[in-house]
């Protein structure tokens, strides 16, 4: 595959961001138009309510997830939205991070400085998508929490909390970004390899 082909496939995923990016500004600036800026969605557990109907005689579909819509929040509507712009411009920036790093690839440049260097820089954005996700979660739960009052017998619970006896049970939703922070590992590993070698072969040819 030649650099201008892998060039273009990433400019081709970084393009589909800023899609999104714009998507999601388009969506909040109808929404202000149409004065319904300012609601707040997460996903709860709906379980514990028992949800369920039927699909057939022998089947049934079981309600286990919902969305949590909380109106009048146009303060932390806001905050959310900038949250969510944010972790687009993370990802970007790791695209063209990547697009680097595989252009030097298809020219044949495996082991350098500035292979490392990048790797590098992709492995801390990736952290830093990571941190960004828990601090998303903690803001936009705690604002929900505060936000809503449950109506009797039932508890809202954030993502790390636990049961209350007597009580409907339920949680907000959150997955921590996992797969993210093990791709900023294997990047900043690669990247001390792609360091060490580059290293060695800067000294090998310097004894030649």
């Amino acid at each position: 595959m030649s650099a201008k082909l892998i060039q273009r496939i990433v400019e081709a995923v970084i393009f589909i961001f800023f899609i999104g990016a714009f998507l999601q500004v388009g969506r909040a600036t109808a929404a202000i138009f149409d004065g319904e800026f300012g609601t707040l969605y997460w996903p709860v557990q709906a379980g514990a309510y028992g949800l369920e109907a039927a699909v057939g005689d022998r089947a049934k579909a079981l309600f286990v997830d919902a969305n949590l819509a909380v109106s009048g929040q146009p303060f932390w509507h806001g905050v959310d939205l900038l949250f969510s712009l944010a972790m687009i411009g993370i990802y970007i920036t790791v695209l063209m991070l990547v697009r680097k790093v595989l252009t030097r690839f298809a020219k044949g440049d495996f082991v350098t400085g500035d292979t490392a260097a990048n790797l590098r820089k992709i492995g801390y954005v990736l952290l830093a998508a990571c941190v960004l996700s828990v601090l998303h979660a903690l803001t936009v739960q705690t604002a929900i929490l505060a936000a809503v009052e449950p109506v009797a017998g039932t508890v809202l619970h954030p993502s790390i909390s636990w049961d209350v006896d007597g009580v409907t049970n339920i949680w907000l939703h959150y997955s921590p970004p996992i797969v993210t922070f093990l791709l900023a590992g294997l990047a900043l590993l690669f990247a001390e390899a792609m360091r060490a070698g580059a290293d060695y072969r800067q000294d090998s040819e310097s004894v030649v």
